[in-house]
């Protein structure tokens, strides 16, 4: 298996951490949302039925998860920097040796996949939730707390919170309103318009 990234994947293929720029005027947070939500409302559907595909294997499923690559093979463009390091990851994963019936919440799937990129070079909290978050779509088990990573902790701290994993309920309603795994996009890709 090759995880040196030929492609990856473009921002408009798929939902990325690259700020929105939009008419200044039009900057109320109700407005954000209102945008995010015309823009990537749909943005994970298709990508729980590719990292969700229950015809798979758990192992199976891990390899996808890691291997970054979405069905066209065009790579995540959260993960092209450190697609060299990504099978590692993998393989690191597999000796651990968890399955699915180890896993209680999406809390539980991250703090492992965590523990795994802690212990590989190079990868870090981005990949960790990215990974985290197509096992769960596989488990179907979602989020339930705002994960602050990259992207998505710049736009937090425009509102005043900080903090690694935060309680939905502790951002403004219209963020609230769009749901854990939501809220950490819109964070990272309207954060330099809050």
């Amino acid at each position: 298996m090759n995880l040196i990234p030929q492609k990856c994947q473009t921002k408009k293929q798929i939902s990325s951490c690259s700020s929105k720029k939009i008419d200044s005027n039009n900057s109320n947070l109700a407005s954000l949302v209102a945008d995010y939500l015309e823009q990537y409302g749909s943005s994970y559907d298709i990508e729980d039925r590719w990292w969700g595909d229950k015809n798979i294997t758990w192992s199976e499923a891990l390899a996808r998860a890691w291997r970054s690559r979405f069905e066209n093979e065009k790579m995540h463009s959260h993960q092209c920097r450190v697609a060299h390091n990504l099978k590692l990851g993998l393989k690191v994963s597999l000796a651990d040796n968890i399955q699915p019936n180890d896993f209680k919440d999406f809390e539980s799937v991250y703090s492992w996949v965590k523990s795994v990129t802690d212990r590989v070079r190079g990868l870090g909290a981005t990949t960790a939730y990215d990974v985290a978050r197509r096992l769960g779509a596989w488990l179907n088990i979602q989020p339930t707390m705002v994960y602050l990573h990259a992207g998505a902790a710049e736009g937090a701290k425009k509102l005043g919170i900080k903090g690694e994993i935060v309680a939905l309920n502790d951002f403004p309603q219209e963020i609230q309103n769009l749901g854990a795994t939501h809220a950490e996009n819109f964070l990272c890709i309207y954060k330099n318009l809050l």
